[in-house]
């Protein structure tokens, strides 16, 4: 009865080390479609393309000003899933870089060089968001739009949406500052003169006033003793609407909570950890990537014989 048994341990063993083995792409190299080398892009909207390669699961995409042996500012720095990604560029000469990666491996770099012009007029451009970045996230109401100038501008048109538009208004300047109310926002501008416009370009922000809930210790219970082993640390908090929390954990060797043994952070309310024999003291506080954060928990108490 014992030798089927072990005939069958060892194909589930082999089986498994075929799924997970991963397929070697660092010998292979991403075709690169566009922009093509030495191109001259018109307008300050650019969209970069690529042959998919089998077995990738991303590609990292760069793009250096004017190169990347004398790059003064790496301008784009994203990891992708898709074959494109379209991005806004002031003009310029440029030189872009995408590699393809998996689990296991990477490919090499393919590179190109390529430069941007502006086109003729303002149908042909975009106005270029400079600050605060896309889905940024603040506590303080008092906010700076900014964006870059256009030629053949005369002024610029700057809207704020929030389900409906709340704001509009046209002026020459290349920033505005605006006070917002707590909620999340849309804020989008265009270059405009007498005859034509540019498209609107535009971002979300997120004005975030309210502090989390304070986290709620479940376990360990207080007073609980462990005899030398990994300890499962879990709590419960009701996040609010806003943007993304987060926890912190702070684990001490002092009631004073002054010696402090390990601190980590979670986003699953939850965190693992082995200690060495000793009385410890535990508490957690939330956070929130506006800035806003939670009082202090309870504390708890535990040993490690």
């Amino acid at each position: 009865m014992k030798k089927p048994i072990l005939y069958s341990l060892l194909l589930l063993f082999i089986s498994c080390d075929d799924i997970l083995e991963v397929p070697d792409i660092s010998d292979q190299q991403v075709i690169l479609l566009a922009p093509a080398e030495g191109t001259s892009v018109q307008g300050n909207t650019t969209t970069f393309s690529w042959q998919a390669l089998t077995d990738a699961e991303e590609y990292v995409l760069q793009v250096a000003t004017p190169d990347f042996n004398n790059a003064s500012q790496i301008v784009i720095d994203s990891t992708l899933t898709g074959t494109s990604f379209t991005g806004e560029l002031l003009p310029n000469s440029y030189e872009w870089r995408l590699k393809a990666i998996n689990s296991g491996f990477e490919t090499a770099y393919a590179f190109r060089n390529f430069t941007v012009e502006e086109s003729d007029g303002l149908s042909g451009n975009t106005v270029i968001l400079s600050s605060p970045a896309d889905n940024f996230a603040t506590n303080n109401t008092e906010v700076t739009l900014n964006w870059e100038a256009l030629n053949d501008a005369t002024e610029y048109r700057i809207q704020v949406e929030e389900d409906t538009v709340i704001f509009d208004e046209t002026i020459e300047e290349t920033s505005i500052d605006l006070t917002f109310t707590e909620g999340e926002f849309d804020w989008r501008v265009r270059a405009q003169n007498a005859t034509e416009s540019s498209l609107f370009s535009s971002r979300s922000i997120v004005i975030d006033l309210t502090d989390p809930n304070v986290p709620q210790l479940s376990s360990p219970v207080n007073n609980d003793t462990f005899d030398g082993m990994e300890i499962d640390f879990d709590w419960t908090r009701e996040d609010i609407a806003g943007s993304r929390e987060l926890d912190s954990i702070f684990i001490y060797t002092d009631s004073n909570l002054q010696n402090l043994a390990i601190k980590d952070q979670s986003i699953t309310k939850a965190f693992s950890a082995t200690l060495q024999a000793d009385t410890y003291f535990w508490v957690v506080r939330a956070y929130d990537e506006a800035g806003n954060e939670s009082d202090l928990s309870a504390t708890r108490t535990f040993t490690v014989n």
